[in-house]
């Protein structure tokens, strides 16, 4: 679920409040322009929510309201939604929001069917991809010097995260791991999992709002780079004669996904996205 399809139900869920008096008339015209929902913090110790908002803290004094309130409000309207597992409300009014496990791992599918745009600003596109082409398109080079020495040292980690994803993806492939959509992909419950597949449904918006900020767009790379690389959930069978599972064709989809979202990153910042180094 992406910030935008969360600012969607969130604006539905105070609606419904405002009509039948548990919030203000005004609430009805939704919350605050701008960005309201972001990724919860990796570091946090104990952490178990996908996103958070501070939007009670943000809306309360147009409607009125003390913060904790408006955010109990809302909280008790999201978690009776499908989508949404959990909700939690700080003192503050702060939300901790952690999404059903369906609705985190749809991000996927949907990165893989915008491959092509994904991530990358309006108008923008990467050339369309050939019949059972990798999707992760191999960068251009001289026969002696590969074109990514030539990019940014900074995206040297984001580039490394990508082409270790490439790898794992061909390996596993040549193990027989297929991705197909019987695979139980709300199993992709690990920690790291968990983090990444949050972290691919804000990358677009995260770029968005670092527009013209060059360190930053450079940080929300490496920082997806760093995700990736902290994740070892095995993608194929580790021995021979263990036999390939439908967790196996999930992950193998999220490396697709996660690879997908790099070397998009990584083309806005006009960098490549080595294949292999």
């Amino acid at each position: 679920m992406t910030p935008a399809a969360l600012r969607r139900l969130l604006e539905q869920v105070a609606a419904a409040a405002a009509r039948v008096g548990e919030l203000p008339d005004e609430a009805e015209a939704g919350p605050p322009l701008g960005p309201i929902f972001r990724p919860v913090d990796p570091r946090s110790a104990g952490v178990v929510a996908d996103w958070v908002t501070p939007i009670a803290q943000r809306w309360a004094p147009e409607l009125d309201l003390e913060p904790a309130a408006l955010g109990r409000v809302l909280a008790q309207r999201l978690v009776d939604q499908a989508s949404i597992s959990a909700v939690e409300v700080a003192p503050s009014g702060l939300l901790s929001i952690t999404l059903a496990d369906p609705d985190r791992v749809a991000i996927i599918d949907e990165v893989i069917d915008h491959e092509a745009t994904y991530g990358l600003p309006p108008g923008q596109r990467l050339p369309d991809l050939e019949p059972g082409a990798d999707p992760a398109l191999e960068s251009e080079g001289t026969a002696d010097v590969p074109a990514w020495l030539a990019d940014d040292p900074a995206l040297r980690p984001a580039q490394l995260a990508h082409a270790r994803l490439r790898r794992l993806a061909r390996t596993a492939r040549a193990a027989g791991v297929q991705i197909r959509p019987t695979d139980r992909r709300e199993e992709l419950g690990h920690v790291a999992e968990r983090l990444i597949l949050v972290a691919l449904a804000d990358f677009p918006q995260r770029m968005d709002r670092h527009e013209g900020d060059r360190a930053q767009q450079v940080r929300a790379v490496t920082d997806l780079g760093v995700l990736a690389d902290d994740w070892t959930q095995p993608v194929r069978p580790r021995t021979v004669d263990e036999r390939i599972r439908g967790i196996h064709g999930a992950r193998l989809a999220l490396a697709s996904a996660t690879a997908i979202v790099l070397r998009n990153g990584l083309t806005r910042l006009g960098a490549a996205a080595p294949e292999r180094m």
